[in-house]
Formats: structure tokens, sequence, C-alpha cells
């Protein structure tokens, strides 16, 4: 299952409209926040500050989901959070659903 949630993660990267390097490094857990200006979507404007999305969990912030247990929010684009789930790997969650359905909770150390 880990493999799997790490081959759409690839699979996600090639896709992106948004900054590479802030995709990058977020999904190896280091905190930036782009945009680069120097990536092949800076250089070519397709990433931009309009509609940008809500992050009701702010990224690095631990989170916990009935199913797939805790894990850590590690970006968001356009309408979706990728959550790096202990037990289950990578997963990306349309935000309005995890909203709506009460799908995350975050998770305080305690």
């Amino acid at each position: 299952m880990v493999e799997q949630s790490r081959l759409e993660m690839i699979r996600a990267y090639a896709e992106t409209r948004g900054c590479r390097r802030e995709y990058l490094l977020t999904y190896f857990g280091e905190p930036f926040e782009g945009p680069c200006g120097n990536c092949d979507n800076c250089l070519m404007g397709l990433v931009g500050q309009d509609g940008a999305t809500a992050e009701p969990f702010p990224v690095g912030s631990q989170v916990r989901h009935v199913q797939w247990g805790e894990g850590q929010v590690l970006r968001y684009e356009d309408d979706k959070v990728t959550v790096l789930f202990d037990a289950a790997g990578y997963r990306t969650l349309g935000v309005g659903l995890v909203l709506e359905q009460g799908l995350l909770e975050s998770a305080r150390p305690g």
C-alpha cells in the first residue's frame, strides 16, 4: 500500500502545476514556502497566488484519520491536501470533502 502511494506521489509531481521545488521539499518533510521562481512551472508562469486554498491544518501538523490513523500534512495544492499517514502512506484528499465530512482532526501530542 505504501509503495502504491509513493507511485501516486511521483505521478502527481509530474502533473503538478505548482512549484516543483516546494513539492519536492515538502515531500521530504522540509519546510518551504514557495513559489521558488526557478523551477519549470514557476518560469512558465503556471504558479500563481490566485485561487489560494484554505489550509485548515497547517503544513507540518499532525492529523488523525479514522481509517488511516495518524499522519503529517505535507502540502496543499489547489483544493487538495496531501498527508503522509504512518500506516497508509501518502493520501491526497479534497479539502472541501475533508471539512464537510470531518475526515481529519488535529492529533496533538500528549
